[in-house]
């Protein structure tokens, strides 16, 4: 399945540290790319980069300046378009429709959401109808629309690596080599 989320108007200062977020749960959670919208932030480019470079690679980072140009190169390459809205039908009820497609764009938003992303969408989706987070609904998607798999996703090349323990930490930092699975 590929998987990539769209965040729908990111404003620089305001929205910084909340794209951010953006970005490192769709990294974290099985999304191949994040592709936002708005001015090409270098501190989120800067961020990512990092995490990429030491926490394993295979997560991609666009910036877009038309999230309607976006969406319809998507629809063109044939993804399914579900748009992530407190407005939009219960996610339970609609999973096994995502499930079964094989590319999904996933649109978040930032500022009110315009009428139009709402048409645009094949799905409007809700993970609650009650106020709440983009990062949390996005997180609650993916993991989701990947049965929990996503929670065991292994990235290429990392340089740190956390080794699971009941209390305490233990990482294996490598400097610059290759981590052995």
């Amino acid at each position: 399945m590929q998987i990539v989320v769209l965040r729908y108007g990111h404003r620089d200062i305001r929205d910084y540290r909340v794209t951010t977020h953006c970005c490192l749960v769709s990294r974290a959670l099985g999304a191949n790319k994040i592709i936002v919208e708005g001015n090409e932030d270098q501190s989120i480019r800067k961020s990512i980069e990092g995490v990429n470079k030491n926490w394993g690679s295979g997560f991609e980072l666009e910036f877009t300046d038309s999230w309607r140009k976006t969406a319809n190169e998507y629809k063109k390459k044939k993804f399914f378009v579900v748009h992530l809205t407190m407005y939009g039908l219960p996610l339970q009820k609609q999973i096994g429709k995502i499930k079964k497609q094989k590319k999904i764009l996933i649109i978040i938003g930032s500022q009110k959401v315009i009428t139009e992303v709402y048409q645009k969408a094949d799905l409007n989706i809700s993970i609650t109808q009650q106020p709440h987070s983009e990062i949390a609904a996005l997180a609650i998607a993916l993991d989701r629309i990947q049965n929990g798999k996503a929670l065991e996703k292994k990235f290429k090349n990392p340089r740190i690596k956390i080794i699971p323990q009941e209390k305490g930490k233990k990482v294996i930092k490598n400097q610059g080599k290759k981590i052995d699975e």
